[in-house]
């Protein structure tokens, strides 16, 4: 299943990448403007007190629900000063409850284990993006969700995302 967490306001976007995946009847849409969600306040919770759940009682807990049985998400964000902005920062803020707190090293790097299967994860991004950090964090990210990169694209060059995804 794919899931798309949808930061911004434009929908046209949304709609384009739902057509590039290959079975859109697997694929669940987030328009997180419409969803209140707060920030992560950091209080390990979700790994000591109630592993696999969010303390915070807001709109995210059926995103998280979702993404648990999700194998790709894609996050749709705005860019300030060549990154993600603040709303989708704390929306990837809060996948922490998919992890556990155990590390183990994988490919060469300390991780927390995983609390479900991996998850592999793309970005697609409007503004002035720096593409390398942009590319190093997605990769990043994904390591962390025991996945891969599904690539990291420019809302102008959207066509680029390959249907086999």
């Amino acid at each position: 299943m794919n899931v798309i967490l949808n930061t911004i306001s434009d929908n046209t976007i949304v709609e384009q990448l739902v057509n590039r995946l290959t079975n859109e009847s697997q694929t669940k849409v987030f328009n997180t403007n419409d969803m209140n969600i707060h920030h992560c306040m950091g209080c390990n919770h979700c790994f000591l007190k109630t592993p696999g759940v969010c303390s915070i009682k807001d709109d995210y807990e059926q995103i998280l629900r979702t993404l648990a049985h999700s194998d790709n998400f894609w996050l749709i964000s705005d860019t300030n000063f060549g990154f993600i902005n603040s709303k989708g920062k704390k929306v990837m803020d809060r996948i922490l409850p998919l992890l556990n707190m155990g590390l183990e090293f994988r490919e060469g790097t300390m991780r927390h284990t995983l609390r479900y299967t991996k998850k592999n994860v793309g970005l697609v991004y409007l503004g002035k993006g720096d593409q390398d950090l942009l590319d190093f964090w997605c990769q990043r990210t994904a390591g962390n969700l025991g996945g891969v990169s599904l690539g990291v694209y420019s809302s102008t060059n959207i066509e680029e995302i390959k249907p086999c995804m």
